[in-house]
């Protein structure tokens, strides 16, 4: 047979070999039938107490920021709804995964207020966690992802003064992608996490303002090791334990209304703070696939949102 005709069955053979070399999965990418994402948020209400709706009190500043309570309070549990269980985009490009968790039905206060919409007194939120999992071929649940958040109470002053809050990052750690892992990757992933808190609030006006967002957050990790043996696995994700996350967001508006006295009076006080959390992490082995977020628009978003709470007031 003559090389010309050769030539394109050798091409195959070459081309066939870098598909099998370059496109096969690792041990640590894979296509799960079942997975689940799931966020929890950790509460550290000041106190907690469950009594009759037909009688509430909205204790006075002096009395909420005591140590002995034992005042009449509204139901302070959040309700905690998954808005979205699991949202796993049928992505187009093999190499990039994005998924997502969110939380509805949240109390950011244990109690009511008659002081302001942002009394910052009774603010039990401290954090949340994410978790996904996937059932493996053994038919065995692992975790993919684990990202720990908490409150950044570290400067009290700037939630007191400024009615903005922090988050740090308590710890993360990455060991699986549903993004396509090729042995060219060395088994490390790119991973974004955009956070967004977001309430919806009326103001003593009657101005009714909803889903609006509150602030952003971001994490952005590159070249993430996913083997746990590798050392430079543990000094990866070491580093970032207790960091300060990008971003900052407005402590949640209480939405205005009245509350029943223990001498049937009807008073005017203001909510728990209901808002809703949601979190989009995207996963690449590209850095061009993922999206580059401006740290800096955090700072923009809470100046742009600085006109509409402050109709709060009014």
């Amino acid at each position: 047979m003559p090389a010309s005709r050769m030539l394109p069955v050798s091409l195959l053979f070459l081309f066939l070999y870098f598909l099998t070399v370059t496109g096969c999965r690792t041990g640590y990418s894979y296509a799960p039938k079942t997975e689940s994402t799931v966020i929890k948020v950790s509460e550290k209400p000041d106190a907690l107490s469950f009594n009759s709706l037909k009688e509430q009190m909205a204790p006075s500043l002096a009395d909420r920021a005591s140590k002995s309570r034992g005042l009449i309070l509204g139901t302070a549990v959040s309700l905690a709804t998954n808005a979205v269980k699991k949202m796993i985009a049928k992505d187009r490009k093999k190499y990039k995964s994005e998924y997502s968790f969110a939380l509805t039905d949240l109390y950011f206060y244990d109690q009511l207020s008659t002081i302001s919409p942002f009394d910052p007194v009774g603010m039990q939120f401290n954090g949340f966690n994410i978790i996904r999992t996937f059932v493996n071929r053994d038919g065995h649940t692992d975790t993919a992802l684990v990202g720990r958040f908490e409150l950044d109470a570290s400067d009290p002053s700037e939630i007191i003064n400024n009615s903005t809050f922090r988050l740090r990052l308590k710890s993360i750690d990455v060991n699986y992608t549903k993004a396509k892992l090729t042995r060219a990757q060395k088994n490390n992933i790119n991973v974004d996490i955009e956070i967004t808190f977001k309430t919806s609030y009326v103001n003593e006006s009657g101005q009714l303002f909803g889903d609006v967002a509150l602030g952003k957050f971001y994490v952005l990790l590159r070249q993430a090791p996913l083997d746990k043996k590798n050392p430079a696995y543990a000094t990866f994700y070491d580093k970032l334990k207790d960091t300060e996350v990008d971003g900052k967001s407005f402590i949640v508006p209480r939405s205005f209304g009245y509350y029943k006295t223990p001498e049937d009076a009807i008073e005017k006080s203001f909510s728990q703070g209901a808002y809703s959390i949601s979190v989009k992490v995207t996963e690449s082995t590209r850095d061009r696939f993922v999206t580059k977020v401006l740290l800096d628009n955090s700072n923009t978003i809470i100046d742009m949102l600085g006109t509409r709470a402050a109709g709060l007031g009014h």
